[in-house]
């Protein structure tokens, strides 16, 4: 396995620590925006001394390397979490959790386009199978009666697969992943506390020590991730992050009591068989 693929592996388990945890605060009452909130505060000491560190990096960085970081920040601060709350008030859990995951297509085809990655026929196969996996894992083979909440759903993946993946891969390419990860973060402060403002986001929750150990899980995850862009290109970053529903049902069978069926478990080894010729296939 190469430093890329651990890195991205490690990535994905801390996001699915990280939903695994949303799910049990919001299960407890806790509020989306009021999540964010905190998990962003508490995130910010270090990111700003981290930044703070890099900051001579910054300012000899040209002007157009910085609009990546500013196009990063507004996708992910303002794009993806308005578009979040739309999908999920409109669209059902199950379709939500599975039109979600298209954002892998999304990265490859991007990817294509902006970062100039070849679009092979194993990267394609690779693709297809992840999707297939990710329909039976997250639906059962249940039937998806498409909803107008689906259409904020796919954009979603879209400015995930542009604003964490493409634009990512493209920052790193150009500045450390440091700097990258840093700035990014900083950028998209701000909208995120309109953001929670406007929602009624913003009071002392209950759970405060559950909170603090999200944000740490999600500062860990940024890290990660733009490390890991450092060896892989965006399109195989956003195939190992496949992994990430099958941890969370791993975990979500010992930690919230639920359950696999059969075709789940091979929607399973659909995506873990995928994801595990990334690097054997150079993707």
């Amino acid at each position: 396995m190469s430093k890329g693929f651990l890195l991205a592996f490690a990535a994905a388990i801390a996001w699915a620590v990280a939903i695994i945890i949303t799910r049990i605060l919001l299960r407890e009452g806790g509020n989306v925006y009021n999540l964010s909130f905190w998990t962003t505060l508490l995130e910010l000491p270090f990111f700003l001394f981290l930044f703070l560190k890099h900051r001579h990096e910054f300012i000899k960085t040209p002007k157009n390397h910085k609009l990546i970081l500013l196009a990063m920040g507004i996708i992910s601060g303002v794009g993806i979490g308005l578009t979040e709350y739309f999908a999920l008030k409109f669209s059902p859990a199950v379709n939500y959790s599975f039109l979600i995951r298209t954002v892998t297509l999304f990265t490859v085809v991007f990817a294509y386009f902006f970062l100039g990655e070849k679009l092979t026929k194993a990267k394609v196969l690779l693709v297809g199978v992840i999707i297939v996996g990710s329909y039976f894992l997250t639906t059962n083979g249940q039937h998806l009666a498409f909803s107008k909440g689906d259409f904020f759903t796919l954009l979603e993946a879209m400015l995930l697969a542009i604003g964490n993946n493409v634009l990512g891969k493209a920052a790193t390419q150009r500045m450390s992943s440091n700097l990258s990860a840093s700035a990014a973060f900083l950028i998209a402060v701000l909208p995120l506390f309109v953001i929670a403002a406007i929602n009624n986001g913003i009071y002392v929750p209950d759970n405060l020590l559950l909170i603090i150990l999200l944000a740490i899980t999600f500062l860990i995850l940024a890290m990660l991730r733009f490390y890991a862009y450092r060896y892989l290109s965006a399109s195989a970053v956003t195939m190992v992050y496949s992994f990430t529903p099958v941890f969370v049902s791993i975990m979500a069978i010992f930690l919230l009591g639920e359950s696999l069926s059969v075709l789940q478990f091979v929607g399973g080894f659909l995506i873990v068989a995928a994801g595990a010729l990334v690097t054997k296939l150079r993707i």
